[in-house]
């Protein structure tokens, strides 16, 4: 069974990715609500225009089909 060894740099990564993750929490406790409801209404707006955009294309798939 292979087992995976530390290299150097593991505790590196581990320790960059911690300081990351300690950092986004900070910057996001910190966000005004305004501007959190204003992304979360743009990212339900652009998941709406690819799902429209999705199922137009199948619903024109659709209505070629009979022609192949």
């Amino acid at each position: 069974m292979p087992t995976t060894s530390l290299t150097p740099f593991s505790l590196v990564r581990t320790f960059v990715f911690r300081r990351y993750i300690t950092l986004r929490n900070q910057v996001a406790a910190h966000v005004d609500p305004v501007q959190k409801a204003a992304r979360k209404r743009r990212k339900k707006e652009a998941k709406n225009e690819r799902l429209r955009n999705f199922y137009g294309w199948c619903e024109g798939c659709a209505a070629y089909g009979s022609i192949f």
